[in-house]
């Protein structure tokens, strides 16, 4: 997915128009770039190629354009309306790029016919007039993968037949491999994704991720004149770099809570010295009460489906925030207490019952914040 905006619009501005007399002589392709390191780019991109033979038209339409311009970039895209458009500009140009970030590129000839062709460049032509060149993005169902996907489907004079698999996948568990090259943000996603993320993905779910549709398309057949014939062409290499290796491991957040935990049961159940108490109570109280008002804002407010039913919402809940409160006006509330700490520790056993996908990270993260309610709960003492 692509941040290349001002230069996407530019071309776009310029860019010639498709015309269904070239069809005849026209090659279409799909492209599929390889993940790269930055956080937008880590589940590789999908565009479209269409070279007219003979002349000097070879574009590529991409529909991964954003802006980090964008004002309110964080707030759009976690509420789930930031807006995504497409670019038309020269295959030149975009391998240019990919082959600067270092990123593999191959490519794959569809096996469209004439007729198809043009009913694709007319679909083309109409998502590039202006009142069209914007979709609004969600990263699992409208993306620049399925973008592509769809579009060829509907250029099909028939039906276009994706191949069948034994085993499913969920959506959490496609995306984890390809997150493991950044473990925070792996470790985001995982805390912000819901039920709803784990739920089985469709062999056509699965193709948001670009290295998944250039796989299924590559075992996609299309019907022509009642005969089943080949969706795409063999995978072929443009660019062979082999991928960066990166630093993280992806232990490095799993590890970092852990040494936090065992660092607050220590200063909770053996230092036991009142000051220190007192101020990683005001830090670690600040931190999750704003976790736990991010998580109420993704499970109620966000328009991203995936980050619905989250339950995390428990183990780090909203009544931490009241606790926080409490505490800055020197009170406290053993009961409030205790019933932040129940509620939390509900969390691990209704998750794994409800089947929802829990980072190893996250345990020692909620762990961490319900010894400190354990502290307050005034357990063998007088209420």
């Amino acid at each position: 997915m692509k941040k290349t905006f001002l230069l996407a619009v530019l071309m776009l501005l310029i860019a010639p128009g498709l015309k269904a007399q070239n069809a005849d002589s026209a090659d279409v392709y799909m492209i599929t770039c390889a993940p790269g390191t930055a956080s937008y780019s880590i589940y590789g991109h999908t565009a479209l190629r269409i070279n007219i033979r003979d002349t000097e038209f070879d574009m590529v339409y991409n529909w991964g354009i954003f802006d980090f311009s964008t004002p309110n970039f964080v707030y759009r895209f976690a509420k789930g309306r930031l807006d995504y458009l497409l670019g038309a500009y020269s295959y030149k140009r975009f391998l240019q790029e990919y082959v600067s970030e270092g990123r593999s590129v191959w490519s794959q000839k569809l096996n469209l016919t004439t007729a198809e062709k043009e009913r694709l460049f007319v679909l083309i032509n109409e998502n590039l007039r202006p009142e069209n060149i914007k979709y609004r993005y969600d990263f699992f169902f409208d993306n620049c993968a399925t973008r592509v996907r769809d579009i060829v489907a509907a250029s099909a004079a028939d039906t276009v037949i994706f191949p069948l698999k034994e085993k499913s996948l969920s959506f959490r568990q496609l995306i984890d491999p390809y997150q493991k090259v950044l473990p925070w943000l792996d470790l985001g996603a995982d805390m912000l994704l819901g039920l709803q993320a784990d739920r089985k993905a469709s062999v056509a779910d699965e193709m948001f991720l670009p290295m998944f549709l250039r796989d299924n398309f590559a075992g996609s057949v299309i019907v022509h004149d009642g005969r089943q014939e080949p969706l795409a062409g063999p995978v072929e290499t443009v660019v062979d770099i082999p991928p960066a290796q990166t630093g993280e491991k992806a232990w490095v957040p799993q590890a970092v809570f852990w040494l936090i935990f065992v660092f607050v049961v220590l200063v909770t159940f053996v230092f036991k010295r009142p000051g220190l108490e007192k101020a990683i109570d005001y830090i670690l109280y600040l931190i999750y009460s704003v976790i736990a008002l991010l998580l109420i804002f993704t499970n109620i407010f966000s328009e991203h489906d995936a980050l619905h039913l989250n339950l995390l919402f428990l183990g780090i809940n909203v009544l931490i925030a009241a606790l926080f409160i409490m505490m800055l006006s020197g009170r406290k509330s053993v009961k409030l207490s205790r019933l932040t700490l129940t509620i939390s520790v509900l969390w691990f056993p209704v998750a794994l019952i409800a089947g929802q996908g829990i980072n190893p990270a996250l345990i020692p993260l909620v762990l961490t914040i319900m010894v400190r309610l354990f502290s307050h709960c005034g357990f063998g003492k007088a209420l």
